[in-house]
């Protein structure tokens, strides 16, 4: 197992372990891999971390490095030296019909949420007619009630 300063000085077109570390960092987001790291004591209370590289982590760098000095943008070297050829998962075609399935069900659900909202509108017009027409009547009442108030003692001709 090697340190970053190790591999630096062991790949000649590499130039600072800071280039290093980036080419590190592409590739565990690019290829979603990890490196093995360490953590060592600096002081009393203080640690650090480093990363630890096999025989196969330095030829996959030099790797890199050639097809960088061959003219590869870094990223796409990375990727093309990292990339793990995986054999097809059947996850994502489950996936898939789960997604087309969800896709589905949301539509039959925005169908159902229209027809809820013109039933609600429906209701609240009804409701507005129903509290208007409320109100018409209570005036009629209180008219008949007033018009009653002139005329309290009145005997019916017979």
């Amino acid at each position: 197992m090697y340190e970053a300063e190790q591999i630096v000085s062991m790949i000649e077109e590499l130039n600072s372990v800071s280039t290093f570390h980036r080419w590190r960092k592409l590739a565990e987001e690019c290829c979603d891999i990890s490196f093995q790291k360490k953590t060592k004591q600096v002081g009393t209370t203080s640690y650090t971390k480093y990363y630890l590289f096999s025989d196969s982590d330095i030829e996959n760098f030099r790797k890199v490095a050639i097809l960088r000095n061959k003219g590869h943008p870094i990223r796409e070297a990375v990727i093309k030296t990292f990339e793990v050829v995986a054999v097809p998962d059947p996850l994502p075609e489950q996936n898939k019909q789960l997604i087309d399935n969800l896709i589905q069900a949301v539509a039959v659900m925005n169908i159902e949420v229209q027809k809820l909202l013109k039933l609600s509108m429906n209701y609240e017009r009804q409701s507005h007619l129903s509290t208007q027409k409320v109100y018409q009547l209570e005036q009629q009442i209180q008219e008949l009630e007033a018009g009653k108030m002139d005329k309290p003692f009145q005997r019916k001709k017979a």
